[in-house]
């Protein structure tokens, strides 16, 4: 029997996405974009609730691409208030949108996001090491990514999203010890 972290057994989506994708080591930019961007629109909601609006929000959002939606005319953001396919909230939507523009103007720059956030893990996921009962706080890079991302313009991210990003992203591995992916996802982030 394999064993996971128990909140993957909740859903077969839950399921899918732990084995999958949670924690797996993420470099490509926009990747780590959508990752983020999933994250925004998950605060205050349940995790099954955003894999249920993935596909529909990867649709309305043109799959996440920084460059398209940082291009997006004023009807098209109207446009989206009013799609019933997706999470409607118009402060999550317009900070994905204004967080595309940010980033569309810092790659202007020669800025990268992934060489960013991995400076905080300098480039090696952190391993917490987690058994069942424990729970961990996140680590003081987090408020400094947090702070960062909100200096150069990024909207509505606070430490428990970075937090989330940073384990969706395999910045962290979260996976319990006991789980199976967490020896995998240790093994090939070497």
């Amino acid at each position: 029997m394999t064993t996971r972290c128990p909140w993957a057994e909740k859903s077969p989506q839950l399921l899918i996405y732990h084995d999958l994708e949670w924690g797996v080591p993420v470099y490509d930019e926009r990747q780590l974009f959508e990752n983020l961007a999933l994250e925004i629109f998950q605060a205050g909601l349940a995790w099954q609730l955003i894999l249920k609006y993935r596909t529909a929000l990867k649709h309305a959002l043109y799959d996440f691409n920084p460059e398209e939606l940082a291009a997006l005319p004023p009807a098209k953001v109207q446009a989206l208030y009013r799609n019933d396919h997706i999470i409607r909230n118009r402060q999550k939507i317009d900070a994905v949108i204004e967080n595309a523009r940010v980033l569309t103007s810092l790659h202007e720059l020669g800025w990268s996001f992934t060489a960013a956030c991995w400076q905080y893990v300098n480039g090696t996921p952190l391993d917490h090491a987690l058994n069942e009962r424990e729970s961990v706080e996140p680590e003081w890079f987090v408020s400094e990514l947090t702070q960062t991302l909100r200096h150069l313009g990024f909207k509505r991210i606070g430490p428990k999203t970075c937090y989330s990003f940073l384990q969706a992203s395999g910045m962290v591995n979260d996976h319990l010890t006991t789980c199976y992916r967490h020896a995998e996802i240790s093994t090939t982030a070497k």
